[in-house]
């Protein structure tokens, strides 16, 4: 028998085995109730027959008894598992294992038989079951001391990733390092071995004709074998990933793996590249930034006083609504950047500074624009949101 938190995740078998029982251990403890109702009914019948006197303590005793062991059965179980997993499954287990395996092929049945009359809900109402159900294990899981904040956030990460689509975590077009197969061959490789990529796409003439991408690790062996001088962009150049930026994070996770990429190049609705997303940028809504020796510290804000912050325009609506405590949003919008311009209804010019204020009395500035494009934004907060986002900091320094 399993004795740890340590020997379950040793082994997953038992945890897969005992998932798949836990239809039929409800149907087990169902069909114990119904038994005794049974039993009752027999007994009332022995002694009274079909008289109002039976009639009557078989609904008396029927009541008590649904009130009794409906708790005691059912309830009070989901209580203790819920309040301790890990000592609740090292001990019930082989009982739990023994009852699923008696009663499995009558859940089996009627999970074939609810999925036919159910089918056109099935899905969604799925989805929302199961996604609220882990939500609210992991909630609590935290709050009694059994998962840590950084295993919370993981798991956190793992539920915000799904629906959420390519575009939102891309590398837009403008922001993307990709280098021009007509320029001069040694500029090229000049430019790719300055930068701190491991894979750089390649256009022709204009940034919508990708022609596919060089991994700096190719490029590198060939030159080892044959000398910079005879090495070309074309021939170690391999095909591109192209992908909607519609394509939600674990279909685009997926299709990464299938087609063994690490890169991939999103493209619009009528077939322009609108950016770039690789598998770190993947990861690191799971896990948070990940950052390597060339990176260097990207702040999410700058703070110059308690309601008065420096944001950059690339900072996606997400990270704004949840570091501020504001709910902005605009569809098809997915930067604080295009919040602003959608919201001016017109894109501003270098050195303008354009104010907007939002339902929630947040007060927009545009603090820095380049070549048409909102590079900082200065944000100032009223002050119900100057103390949430006060207790926020100080609740962040604790931790």
């Amino acid at each position: 028998m399993l004795k740890t938190n340590n020997d379950i995740k040793k082994d997953p078998e038992k945890i897969t085995r005992f998932a798949k029982y836990l239809s039929a251990i409800k149907l087990a403890v169902v069909f114990l109730i119904a038994m005794d109702a049974a039993i009752v009914t027999l007994i009332c019948l022995s002694l009274y027959g079909l008289t109002l006197d039976g009639i009557v303590y078989f609904v008396l005793v029927n009541c008590l008894l649904a009130c009794v062991l409906y708790p005691l059965m059912y309830i009070l179980p989901l209580k203790v598992i819920d309040n301790n997993p890990t000592k609740s499954f090292t001990h019930f287990y082989r009982l739990a294992v023994f009852f699923g395996r008696i009663f499995y092929p009558c859940t089996w049945f009627l999970n074939k038989v609810s999925l036919k009359i159910a089918k056109p809900v099935k899905k969604e109402f799925s989805n929302k079951a199961s996604w609220k159900t882990i939500i609210d294990m992991i909630t609590h899981e935290r709050e009694n001391g059994e998962l840590n904040n950084e295993a919370f956030e993981m798991i956190e990460g793992v539920i915000s990733m799904h629906g959420k689509m390519a575009r939102e975590v891309m590398v837009a077009r403008t922001d993307a390092f990709m280098i021009d197969i007509q320029n001069d061959n040694d500029r090229n490789i000049d430019a790719i071995l300055q930068m701190p990529y491991s894979r750089v796409p390649v256009y022709n003439e204009d940034k919508d004709n990708i022609l596919g991408v060089v991994h700096i690790k190719n490029l590198l062996r060939t030159a080892r074998k044959e000398g910079f001088e005879h090495v070309t962009i074309r021939r170690v150049m391999q095909p591109a990933l192209f992908i909607p930026e519609t394509m939600t994070i674990d279909e685009v996770m997926f299709e990464m793996k299938k087609t063994q990429n690490q890169m991939a190049i999103l493209f619009d609705e009528y077939g322009g590249v609108v950016g770039l997303v690789t598998l770190e940028d993947l990861l690191e809504e799971i896990v948070g930034e990940i950052d390597d020796e060339s990176d260097k510290p990207d702040q999410i804000y700058h703070k110059i006083s308690d309601n008065e912050f420096i944001v950059q325009g690339k900072l996606s609506l997400d990270d704004f609504n949840n570091e501020f405590g504001t709910t902005l949003m605009v569809n098809e919008v997915d930067t604080i950047a295009g919040y602003i311009i959608t919201k001016l209804g017109f894109i501003p010019n270098d050195g303008e500074k354009l104010k907007i204020e939002t339902e929630e009395r947040v007060v927009l500035v545009t603090e820095e624009i380049d070549d048409s494009r909102i590079m900082k934004v200065r944000v100032t907060l009223p002050p119900a949101l100057v103390i949430a986002h006060v207790r926020k900091e100080k609740s962040v320094h604790q931790l």
